[in-house]
Parts: C-alpha cells; sequence; structure tokens
C-alpha cells in the first residue's frame, strides 16, 4: 500500500522495530507511514486505508502510535495509544501538520490489553541489586503494582493490588523477557510491554537512567574476610595502606593499567572501608569471579555462570607458607621486645611499631592476594557452605564449643575469664581492629552467651571436601590467624602508649588513640603536640558517629550517580531467599552489622547477617533463626547454621534493608521464605 510500509523483521534494518525483532523480541505488527500518504488523504478516508490492512487479530485491534521523542535531549518515545482505527487517523493529522514535523511515523496494531507496564533489567536505583524489577497496571485498576524477581527467575516480591498483577501476566513470560533484553542489549534496560491474555508485546526499550554505566562506584562487600564490619580511623589508615602498597598497585603495574596509576583502592566512608569497583573491573578481565564485585551495571550482558571461563585452582604455593611461617617467627620476635622494652623508651616503642607495620604490609601481600584472587573463584565450585572445621581457626573452634557448653552464671561459679577449659573464649576478640576488646573484658558479651534459652551442639557435616580446596581454606585460615596476633600484638601496643599519652595529657581518654589517623598518631607520640585535625572535640566526634555506623549499617554501594525515572522507594522487601536449614522459627528480628551489636542478641532472636567475622560464631549459636543475605559457602554463620542446625535462610539480597530490628517473623527455612507476622509478640 503506496505511504504505508510493514516493517517486518531485518537486522540491519533503519528503525529500532526491525531490529529488535530479527533479534527475536516480542515485537507488535508495525508499519511506517509517510507524511505524504497522511496529508494526502482526508481523515475517513485514511481511516479507511488503516482498516484495510492485515488483520494481525481476531478481535478489535488497538494502535500505538510512536509520536516521536518526548524532548530533543531525551531518548524515550513519546508512545500513544489509540483505541480505533478513526482515532489513529486524527492522531497522525495532528502530528503531520506541525511544522517542522518528522517526515514519518511508526504505528503498531495490538489486541485488547490486559496489563501494560516497564520491565527493567536491573534495579534502576539500588545497582548493588541484581534483581529484575516490573512495574505494571492491570486493566481497570489505578494503582501501579511491583513484581520483582531474583537471578534465578524467582518471584521473591509481589504487590497487594487488586486483581494481582501477578495471577494476571504469567511471571514465566515476563522473566523471558527479561532475559532476551539482557542478552540482547549491553546496558540495563527498562522495556515498555503489554500484554493481551495470550502474549507480552515490547514496545520500546530504552537504557536505564541517565546514566547506565557509572564513572564512579565503590563497593563495600568486595574483599572476602576483609573489613567486614565498621573500622576505626587508625586501622583503616593501617589494613588499607597495607594492602594499597603491597598488592593493589603492585597489581595495578604488573598488569599495565596504567589509568589506575596513584588511583585509590579504598575509601572510608559511614565508618566503612569502601573498595573501588574500577579495580574490580580490571582484575575481571583475569578473574572472572571478580565481576560479582563491579556494580550490575558494569557486568556483561552473558552469563557470568560459563564454566570454560573459571580456573582451576592450582594447590597452594610452597613459598607462601614459608612467608606465613617467617612472618609468624618475627610476630613472636616482636612480642618477646615488646615484652623486654621500658616504659620511658620511646623511640624503642616507636620502632615495635614500625616492626609490626613492616609485617603487616607483607602479610597483606599475600592475603590480597588470597581474598581478592583465589578465594572467590574457589566459591564458584560450591553451592553449599564449606564445613566450620575448614573456617574457623582450632581456637575459634574451641571457643565456640566452650560457648556452647556455657550455663548461666550462679554465685560462686566460675565465669568465662578463669582459667581453664574457658581460656580461649575468654580472649576471643569479635573483630581484628585493635579496639575490639577480648571477652573477658567485655560483661555484656558474655551475659549474652548466658543468658537462658535452647542449648545447641555442633555435628559437623560429613562433607568431604577436594583436597585443593581444603589447602587453599587451610592456608586462609592461617593468614587469618597471623593478621588476628598481628591485630592483638598492636592492641596491646596501643593500649600501653595510650596509658603514657593520657599521663602527658595528650590525651583524653585511653580509647581516644584508636580514632587518630596514623600521621596523628605520629605527631602526638614524636613531636608531643595535639595536631589541630585531633583536637578533643573531633576525636568525640568521630567516636560517636563510628559507633553510631556500626550499629546502623553502611550503604551497599557508593554511586556518582543514579539513574532516574523510577517509580518506587530505594529499599525493598525481598523477603524469599533459598533453603539453606530446614525449620520453623517465630520470633523477632535482629539486624547485626557489626560485633558492637553482638550485646543486643536475645536467645531465639531471629538474626540478619550479610558479611560476619568468624570470631562471631559463639553469639550466632544463640540465634533461633539466620537469615543471609547473600549465598556464600565461605560466610561462617551458613556454615555454623549447617552445624548446629539452627534453622535459616540465605540469598535474600537486600534483606538488612527489607526488614526492621523487633519486627515479628516467621521463617520457613525449608521453602526459604521469610514471612510478616502481624500479630505482636507473644507477651508484647
Amino acid at each position: 500500500m503506496s505511504g504505508i510500509e510493514v516493517l517486518g523483521p531485518d537486522a540491519s534494518g533503519a528503525e529500532n522495530v526491525q531490529r529488535w525483532a530479527a533479534s527475536g523480541l516480542p515485537i507488535p505488527p508495525s508499519w511506517q507511514v509517510s507524511r505524504e500518504a497522511v496529508l494526502a488523504l482526508q481523515v475517513d478516508d485514511l481511516a479507511r486505508r488503516l482498516r484495510a490492512l492485515p488483520r494481525m487479530f481476531g478481535r478489535q485491534r488497538r494502535w500505538v502510535l510512536h509520536h516521536g521523542v518526548m524532548n530533543p535531549r531525551s531518548r524515550r518515545e513519546s508512545l500513544l495509544k489509540l483505541d480505533s482505527d478513526q482515532a489513529l487517523a486524527h492522531a497522525l493529522h495532528q502530528l503531520f501538520e506541525h511544522r517542522p514535523g518528522p517526515d514519518h511515523a511508526i504505528i503498531q496494531a495490538l489486541p485488547d490489553l490486559q496489563a501494560a507496564g516497564v520491565l527493567f533489567t536491573r534495579h534502576p536505583l539500588r545497582q548493588d541489586l541484581p534483581h529484575m524489577v516490573v512495574e505494571g497496571v492491570p486493566a481497570g485498576a489505578g494503582e501501579r503494582q511491583r513484581l520483582v524477581f531474583d537471578t534465578d527467575g524467582r518471584l521473591v516480591h509481589h504487590g497487594d493490588g487488586s486483581p494481582a498483577l501477578d495471577r494476571i501476566v504469567p511471571t514465566g513470560a515476563l522473566v523471558t523477557l527479561g532475559h532476551l533484553l539482557r542478552n540482547q542489549f549491553d546496558h540495563p534496560q527498562a522495556g515498555e510491554w503489554v500484554y493481551d491474555g495470550e502474549r507480552i508485546w515490547l514496545l520500546q526499550s530504552l537504557p536505564v537512567g541517565s546514566l547506565p554505566v557509572p564513572e564512579e562506584a565503590w563497593n563495600r562487600r568486595a574483599g572476602g574476610a576483609l573489613f567486614n564490619q565498621a573500622l576505626t580511623p587508625l586501622w583503616y589508615t593501617l589494613e588499607g595502606r597495607w594492602l594499597k602498597t603491597a598488592f593493589w598497585w603492585p597489581l595495578a603495574r604488573r598488569h599495565g593499567w596504567k589509568e589506575l596509576e596513584n588511583v585509590e583502592p579504598y575509601r572510608r566512608q559511614h565508618s566503612h572501608l569502601y573498595s573501588n569497583a574500577l579495580y574490580f573491573r580490571r582484575l575481571a578481565e583475569t578473574w572472572p569471579a571478580a565481576w560479582s564485585q563491579v556494580p550490575p551495571a558494569w557486568q556483561p550482558p552473558e552469563s557470568l555462570d560459563d564454566p570454560t571461563s573459571r580456573r582451576r585452582l592450582p594447590p597452594p604455593r610452597r613459598r607462601w607458607l614459608w612467608t606465613l611461617a617467617v612472618l609468624e617467627r618475627r610476630l613472636k620476635q616482636c612480642h618477646r621486645k615488646q615484652e623486654w622494652a621500658g616504659n620511658n623508651d620511646r623511640d624503642a616503642l616507636w620502632h615495635q611499631l614500625i616492626a609490626l607495620d613492616r609485617i603487616g604490609e607483607r602479610l597483606a601481600r599475600l592475603e590480597g592476594r588470597l581474598c581478592y584472587l583465589w578465594l572467590p573463584e574457589l566459591a564458584d565450585f560450591h553451592d553449599q557452605p564449606f564445613p566450620l572445621t575448614s573456617l574457623l581457626t582450632a581456637s575459634e573452634l574451641r571457643a565456640l564449643d566452650q560457648a556452647l557448653d556455657l550455663k548461666k552464671r550462679d554465685v560462686g561459679k566460675r565465669d568465662v575469664g578463669d582459667a581453664g577449659q574457658g581460656a580461649e573464649l575468654a580472649t576471643l576478640r569479635p573483630g581484628d581492629d585493635p579496639v575490639h576488646a577480648p571477652v573477658r573484658d567485655s560483661p555484656s558479651l558474655t551475659a549474652v552467651l548466658e543468658a537462658a534459652g535452647e542449648r545447641r551442639r555442633r555435628h559437623d557435616p560429613s562433607d568431604r571436601l577436594d583436597t585443593e580446596v581444603a589447602a587453599w581454606l587451610s592456608l586462609a585460615k592461617r593468614a587469618r590467624a597471623l593478621r588476628q596476633a598481628l591485630a592483638q600484638q598492636l592492641r596491646e601496643w596501643l593500649v600501653r602508649a595510650a596509658g603514657e599519652l593520657v599521663s602527658q595529657e595528650l590525651l583524653a581518654h585511653p580509647d581516644d588513640i584508636h580514632f587518630l589517623y596514623f600521621d596523628e598518631l605520629w605527631t602526638l607520640w614524636m613531636q608531643r603536640r595535639i595536631p589541630k585535625s585531633a583536637a578533643g572535640r573531633i576525636i568525640a566526634q568521630r567516636k560517636v558517629r563510628y559507633l553510631e555506623d556500626a550499629l546502623v549499617g553502611a550503604p551497599d554501594w557508593k554511586m556518582d550517580r543514579i539513574g532516574y525515572g523510577f517509580g518506587g522507594n530505594t529499599s525493598e522487601p525481598l523477603l524469599l531467599g533459598l533453603p539453606l536449614v530446614a525449620g520453623r522459627v517465630e520470633g523477632p528480628v535482629r539486624r547485626l552489622c557489626s560485633a558492637w551489636a553482638l550485646n543486643n542478641i536475645r536467645p531465639g532472636d531471629v538474626l540478619v547477617v550479610d558479611e560476619v567475622d568468624a570470631a562471631w560464631t559463639p553469639w550466632l549459636a544463640r540465634a533461633g533463626a539466620l537469615i543471609l543475605s547473600r549465598r556464600d559457602p565461605a560466610n561462617p554463620a551458613a556454615s555454623l547454621a549447617r552445624a548446629c542446625g539452627i534453622p535459616a535462610v540465605w540469598g535474600l539480597a537486600d534483606a538488612l534493608h527489607g526488614v526492621r530490628d523487633e519486627e515479628w517473623v516467621v521463617l520457613d527455612g525449608a521453602a526459604g521464605t521469610v514471612a510478616r507476622n502481624t500479630s505482636p509478640a507473644p507477651g508484647g
């Protein structure tokens, strides 16, 4: 028909709808209408010509007119939905009668619709979440509803609208459309869809937000066992510098990453350490597991689960074991010198700190390779938690067993600080940061362990690890034990130095030393003066901010910019995870973001955790149930749940943001579900 041409599938076609249809996307029947053909006819005559177009549907068809971009800077087409041939003819005349106007327009035919909406292949605001988000409105309903799907295509959240969107639109069809869009485009997409009762049609697709790929992104959760909770300024300037100078910068030079020369790999915000995703983006070129540490907007559209891209881990190198043995011996020598040094020998005391600093830098070179290169690849081969014995040191396992055997203290009974069978538990510190005191110096932590409640026993699963996997985990465990011993010696040094600084009125309180940056500590110690940046008021502010951040937790990602145009909140109630340990538990939620929240645990709490320190296991064992935000086989909390039979769900990605403390929930470990219970807690 002259002036009205069919736009069939064509991979090299001039129009998007042709190329999309050729790639397999469900594009409705489309035509291109020229200006001349429209203006040469009256409205009624044009309507008759449109009516003569091939009938694609058995009943009254509707039309979609691509009305041109919404504004000159936009890539989004304005879509006008029309319910008759006459209405389309009027709309075409109005479009082409304006000067200047387009030379042609695209029209698409549709049957009666039962629902319409937008599908986001990645969450448009929360770029730490890889979930697919669908917003839609059923025909006759006024309110927009939202569906959220996880990476396995499971529906993990649906709204409360009536009629329910997921009852009208087949969720499998939405998941299929999402996969098609992900595979077709390099960037996250927002696809406008309609559903006719039989199939889903795609009208147009656009990149999510104004900046699909952020120029800068910082990830809090990169690094395995490193930096898994809030950290003080002094510990940040020590361990952060060790990893920067001993691991990241040499790695960048070795691989020729010139754009990363002198680029900081870390940033401390909200008292948490964030890793620069630019490093992981380059790292993923040779270590595929690193893709999980970059924003979803940066991840490639193809599947990251290709077995051919995975590394087969060789056995740990012997020289790494030799390096650990050398560092362990040097640390013991430093400890003996520290015991011999006199309190009045300031230079000797400072030289001890420098010796510990050098050990930390050499250890960071090895731990950087372990935590950033090898261990993430290791976890990719396992879908179940590693045995607890492969993750915890012998001392930590004994401390856990001692905690499980504790009874509520009666008058005259020995407490955990006494010598003997409770020695490991008494000396356990719930974090590497030297600010953390051992259990024997923390009555509140002891009280949690002694509180009445269900007592469990540890029964390690009979799973046998591959010999090479076991060797890597053993090496990582030994390196972590050395880091803990180094941190303990640093704590002893800092306690000793703080006492002298307080006596000289250079510090107001011994704990203040942990809230100095390293250069401020040097000024206080070597020049015996208080720098302006470490005035008493500033130190007090740092302490308050640190404790607040430790209890609240930190955002998972920090972006330079985020996408726009999403009609919703930044948090999602994702309450469907994956089964880990069977069991049904009802109780109050307790989010656990740092060691400072351990003393809030009550027996029977449903604990929600992301990353945990292995030293937390004695307190985690008091939980009624566990919710883990990620499916990480190297997470000690997951291994503890299996070993002690604690009902648990994992892979519940937005758990820390989707629940509130004291909220009453019902966890079903076998189904992988967490249901909110509106009933008050017993006795509430």
